[in-house]
């Protein structure tokens, strides 16, 4: 009789076992995905991975997680993008795919060619980008996914222009991008490549008087502490592009996990648009509350003189039938 009890206790001991291990079982077969950048964990970044993260709770009903490694936790953009290629990193979003694996392709990174965001999305959203999808899959094992922006890039100075005599001559800092400093130059300036980290001490010592940036980071770094006149060229629109490994996309994703991330990505930019937004109108304000003069200069001539540089780009640099895709979208 006591065996007996005893095996009793002991089956009943296994079904409550049972139906508690879902909790347990759960947790073991929640799918985790590592996402890396180069950008800060702080400002619109945080914002944005802080919704992705969130969204992708929601939409998996928590069966999927997300890792972040902000910052280049995980290396720089090429190191990230080599990792992503050999599916160690899972999804994240940085520009160098484009320089290293479809740069003939890589319209959207020349100034004064797209006016907006929209445009940029729509050029990679057509017939040259899933020529650009198929070589990025083909040479990096990355799917892009999708762009969110910062909104554009302005020069501060402490030289004021308003036209292109007014801008001649003017020593601005430049990114170190070929094209960019060939169209600066198009335009009577005199554009120096200098590191990002050496931006204020080139400012203090007199190596250029101006510089270019987007707002987010002319407000980080008090940019009126060391400029008078902040000038709204918009000569680019500054953009990231979220890429999956392609490894992860084929070997980890599940149909239902792909839409769900898929899904995540769309409603993250669409977020971006709007805190970008909030964030730019906000960092104008205080720019110009700390004394900084805002001067609007003729964009269209700017445009247009800068257009022998940008034609020279798009002859010797560009894939055959490129630029026409991108006529057709900026005459409409």
């Amino acid at each position: 009789m006591k065996i007996k009890l005893i095996l009793m206790l002991s089956v009943i001991t296994l079904v409550i076992s049972a139906c508690d291990s879902p909790t347990a079982s759960s947790k073991e077969d929640k799918l985790s995905l590592v996402f890396a950048t180069t950008m800060d964990d702080s400002g619109i970044d945080k914002k944005i991975k802080d919704f992705f993260g969130d969204k992708i709770t929601e939409l998996s009903d928590d069966s999927i997680e997300i890792e972040f490694y902000m910052n280049g936790q995980l290396g720089g953009e090429r190191e990230a993008l080599e990792q992503m290629n050999m599916g160690e990193i899972d999804i994240g979003y940085s520009v160098l795919q484009a320089e290293l694996y479809f740069p003939e392709y890589n319209a959207i990174s020349i100034p004064f060619l797209f006016e907006d965001l929209d445009s940029m999305r729509e050029f990679m959203d057509g017939k040259v980008g899933d020529e650009i999808k198929e070589i990025a899959r083909e040479s990096g094992g990355i799917i892009p996914m999708g762009l969110h922006g910062y909104g554009a890039r302005w020069t501060t100075s402490n030289v004021p222009f308003s036209s292109i005599e007014e801008l001649k001559g003017l020593k601005i800092r430049m990114p170190e991008i070929e094209w960019w400093v060939d169209v600066w130059a198009e335009l009577g300036a005199l554009p120096t490549p200098i590191a990002a980290t050496e931006i204020v001490s080139a400012l203090q010592t007199g190596t250029v008087d101006a510089q270019e940036n987007f707002l987010t980071n002319i407000a980080g770094r008090q940019m009126w502490d060391y400029q008078k006149y902040l000038m709204k060229t918009e000569h680019i629109q500054l953009f990231q592009q979220w890429v999956v490994s392609e490894e992860t996309w084929e070997n980890k994703l599940n149909p239902e996990q792909q839409e769900i991330v898929s899904q995540a990505i769309d409603e993250t930019l669409a977020y971006a648009d709007e805190i970008v937004a909030e964030s730019n109108a906000a960092f104008l304000e205080e720019i110009e509350a700390n004394g900084m003069e805002i001067i609007y200069p003729d964009q269209e001539e700017l445009r247009e003189k800068a257009q022998p540089a940008i034609q020279e780009i798009i002859e010797n640099e560009l894939a055959p039938g490129v630029y026409e895709e991108v006529q057709r979208i900026i005459e409409k």
